[in-house]
């Protein structure tokens, strides 16, 4: 009898050796899965931070080049906006001589007044497919003839270089000036010019001071090579 209670006895202990265990291995997994768990939440949330901060770090990068995008297209702008600007001053369309000038004859039209500056001298101005050169009026049919007085100055009716300064047989001097647009304008006139081969000139700049009581400017215009009427360019008022 104590026999068969000894042998319950032990597997009764046996029993809650293998409970105790199976309970220490199950606490054990879960303290695992719990562990783990934590962990994985923990990273997720610590990526899920790193991957906001990523995307606000591409947000302002994004603003930012979108903003120097905006400056760059702004700077652009302005900077093609100038150039049309100083594209606009190298035509020719000035006429060559401060203070007011009246026209004489035109091919078409007459009593014409054209203003340029606010010089007191003035100019009689007559426009002629004749030229007193043989050579010339085979070559240009048209000669845009000032008659200028004391105080006048003859200047540059745009923008542009120098190309050319020489002698001239009929005027005395003549003055080449290439806008750099196609259009070339020649200064024929018989005192020193004020300024040399390779020369930037602005609009209005003074080539010929007008020293003597009275002087004949020779003007001409050529587009591409090739010479063309100067009252097509200059800007007429009346």
């Amino acid at each position: 009898m104590n026999k068969s209670n000894d042998n319950n006895d032990k597997k009764g202990s046996l029993i809650m050796y293998w409970l105790l265990m199976l309970t220490l291995i199950f606490l054990a997994v879960n303290i695992v899965l719990v562990v783990s768990v934590v962990r994985i939440s923990s990273d997720f949330s610590s990526l899920k931070n790193t991957t906001t901060i990523k995307n606000e770090e591409y947000e302002m990068e994004i603003e930012n080049l979108q903003q120097k995008v905006a400056l760059l297209a702004e700077h652009v702008s302005i900077e093609n906006e100038n150039k049309s600007i100083e594209e606009a001053k190298k035509n020719p369309i000035g006429i060559p001589v401060s203070g007011q000038a009246t026209i004489i004859s035109e091919p078409e039209e007459s009593d014409v007044t054209i203003t340029e500056g606010s010089a007191e001298s003035s100019a009689n101005v007559s426009a002629s497919g004749e030229d007193t050169s043989f050579e010339d009026s085979l070559m240009n049919p048209y000669t845009l003839e000032i008659s200028v007085s004391k105080g006048a100055k003859i200047i540059a009716a745009g923008n542009g270089v120098v190309s050319e300064v020489k002698e001239d047989d009929i005027y005395g001097y003549l003055v080449k000036i290439d806008h750099q647009n196609g259009y070339q304008t020649i200064y024929r006139y018989d005192e020193e010019p004020k300024i040399a081969k390779g020369d930037e000139v602005l609009k209005g700049q003074m080539i010929f001071e007008v020293t003597k009581l009275k002087g004949t400017l020779a003007y001409h215009i050529l587009y591409e090579n090739t010479y063309i009427n100067p009252f097509d360019m200059i800007e007429i008022s009346g």
